[in-house]
């Protein structure tokens, strides 16, 4: 549901494993080569600096906890961080595993939808945004 649940160490190391286990043994010049390695050396020298927007983060957790409510998942975590935004996302799934199967209540089955269509427009990378209907 939310790009901030990813490990941004695991996602670190798939970009730089895709970078040097795929993409540099395909480019062919030596020009081109030495201005891959050169991306790859920054992407390794800013992993360290990197972390998670925390207005972004707070905002989603904010949702996270309105969905929550609409959905009757107790909030189990205090504060506005990563820890808390998985804990409700938790929450939440295993309050709608047993939702659905009992057979979905529409009010739930329309908080999900509307939840769903906004984080997705928060969350999905700007260049597939054009894409999104409506």
């Amino acid at each position: 549901m939310t790009v901030y649940t990813l490990d941004l160490d695991k996602v670190h190391q798939t970009i730089r494993a895709a970078l040097v286990e795929q993409v540099l043994p395909a480019v062919a010049t030596e020009p081109a080569r030495g201005e891959l390695h050169a991306v790859i050396e920054m992407l390794d020298n800013l992993s360290p600096r990197l972390s998670w927007d925390s207005a972004g983060v707070s905002e989603s957790v904010s949702r996270t906890r309105d969905l929550a409510a609409a959905v009757g998942a107790e909030s189990t975590v205090a504060g506005d961080g990563i820890d808390a935004l998985a804990a409700e996302r938790r929450a939440i799934a295993e309050k709608l595993a047993g939702a659905y199967a009992e057979g979905a209540d529409p009010s739930v089955v329309s908080a999900v939808a509307q939840f769903s269509a906004a984080d997705i427009r928060v969350e999905i990378s700007r260049g597939l945004l054009p894409g999104l209907p409506g």
